[in-house]
């Protein structure tokens, strides 16, 4: 009688594929099945011990050669496909059985496909995947949410696979329902947030400081090497030393044109819901959706003709390249602490009781948004601060955000944009000042609209008749 198999992979494009061969690599035996037969092929091309794992020709191939409780993890694209497949294993699934999506699905739809499952005595676990197909590959982070048996049942494996941070796996359970999946969707905010900031840097260096390009790859290759060190720094450096064909640096030739794929809106969704301030992440997701505006952005130029720049000369001497060091610190910062008050604000909300040292521990290696701040980060979070950046543990703050403040004023006076960095200032700004400029906005909407407003010397709200 053949062997039973621990775990199976439904879905073998890039992401699934990866995964499954990750899983063999660590000596799992896995049932694999994709309703591509070309996908069935390439993976039997690949993998030539055909002794450790099956190549299932159907869902019922697939669900007899797994041994008891199954498990399967469903990798394949997000939204209606995974709810087709749902459809068609429940009936044939027995009590216990475990059912993942690792897909990029929002969190709403892991709440729903949850209790959907707990209907049917089927355990469901919406799984955060980041890393990438080399991450799947060789070990992603996995934020996990959902059924606390189901993760029980199936952590061994999914903690074997994923990638580690001094001995610990970068895969914990987050909490029940869509947890696993809504830390996954703040987790690529953040990543918005800090990509654009990175952009913005290079923008300025190049285009308003007329750095040469070489001069600006240094600087990158300088952050490596300090508390800036992280998995984006490392591909700007790759980005900035590729050449093309002609021996030219590929960045000069690459459109300055972005996509989107919608969980940057997702974030922003989910804050203007809570009425949470994530102002970084915004100007990000703004800056790509404009980026896109082809024939606006044509007239702009021929219309809005660049006037002469009244920015300070800036010099890149020693100086100024720790001032932008300085400010790409705190704006990272400041993304990192935007995504977690989210974060912090749902599992308040959903009573998911999401341990957040554990969020930030599973950051740590395997996932885009990995950075030696990090543990910075982890140190701050002691204290238990209503906002990452109010911690007591960054003792020079004010010095960072003065650097933020001179690069983004010159920027600024020198007609670059520079919207991520404004909001850092903005959001520092809306916690540091005694008053924001509201009540004369809640005086015009009393006058136009009656919407009343409350009074510093008085209980409750008030109206005035503001016309004589």
């Amino acid at each position: 009688m053949q062997q039973k198999c621990d775990i199976a992979v439904y879905g073998l494009g890039v992401m699934g594929a990866s995964l499954a061969k990750n899983m063999l690599n660590h000596g799992y035996r896995v049932v694999v099945y994709s309703i591509s037969e070309q996908e069935r092929a390439r993976f039997k091309d690949d993998i030539k011990n055909q002794d450790t794992y099956v190549i299932a020709e159907s869902e019922e191939e697939l669900l007899q050669s797994l041994a008891s409780p199954r498990k399967i993890f469903i990798m394949i694209m997000a939204g209606k496909p995974v709810d087709m497949v749902l459809d068609s294993l429940i009936p044939c699934l027995n009590k216990n059985d475990v059912v993942m999506d690792g897909g990029n699905s929002y969190y709403e739809e892991s709440v729903r496909r949850y209790y959907k499952c707990q209907e049917a005595g089927i355990q469901f676990l919406g799984v955060g995947v980041s890393g990438g197909e080399k991450g799947a590959l060789t070990g992603p982070s996995m934020m996990v949410g959902g059924s606390r048996r189901g993760w029980e049942s199936s952590r061994r494996i999914l903690q074997t696979i994923a990638a580690k941070y001094e001995g610990n796996p970068c895969c914990v359970y987050l909490g029940n329902e869509g947890a696993g999946h809504y830390v996954k969707m703040v987790h690529n905010g953040i990543e918005y947030g800090i990509l654009q900031l990175l952009s913005e840097t290079y923008h300025y260096l190049k285009d308003g400081i007329h750095a040469p390009h070489e001069k600006i790859t240094e600087l990158f290759r300088s952050w490596k090497e300090s508390e800036l060190s992280s998995y984006l720094i490392d591909i700007s450096i790759q980005v900035l030393e590729k050449r093309d064909v002609d021996g030219k640096f590929l960045l000069d030739k690459i459109r300055d044109k972005a996509d989107q794929k919608g969980t940057g809106l997702w974030t922003l969704k989910e804050a203007l819901k809570a009425g949470i301030y994530v102002p970084t992440i915004y100007e990000a997701v703004q800056a790509r959706s404009f980026s896109g505006r082809d024939k606006v952005r044509n007239s702009g130029r021929k219309i809005l003709a660049k006037g002469q720049s009244t920015a300070l000369f800036i010099e890149l001497d020693e100086s100024i390249c720790h001032m932008f060091k300085e400010a790409l610190y705190w704006g990272m910062i400041s993304c990192y602490s935007q995504g977690l008050e989210l974060i912090q604000y749902a599992s308040k909300k959903y009573d998911w009781q999401i341990p957040i040292l554990e969020v930030v521990q599973v950051w740590r290696e395997g996932c885009i948004i990995r950075s030696a701040l990090l543990s910075e980060i982890q140190n701050a979070l002691i204290g238990k601060p209503e906002a990452l950046i109010l911690s007591q543990y960054w003792t020079d703050r004010e010095e960072k955000v003065e650097s933020v403040r001179y690069i983004t004023a010159n920027a600024l006076l020198a007609g670059y944009p520079c919207a991520a960095y404004e909001s850092v200032l903005n959001y520092y700004s809306y916690f540091e000042t005694e008053t924001m400029p509201v009540c004369f906005l809640q005086g015009l909407r009393d006058c136009f609209g009656a919407h009343t407003y409350e009074r510093k010397d008085g209980n409750g709200r008030f109206h005035t008749e503001w016309t004589e």
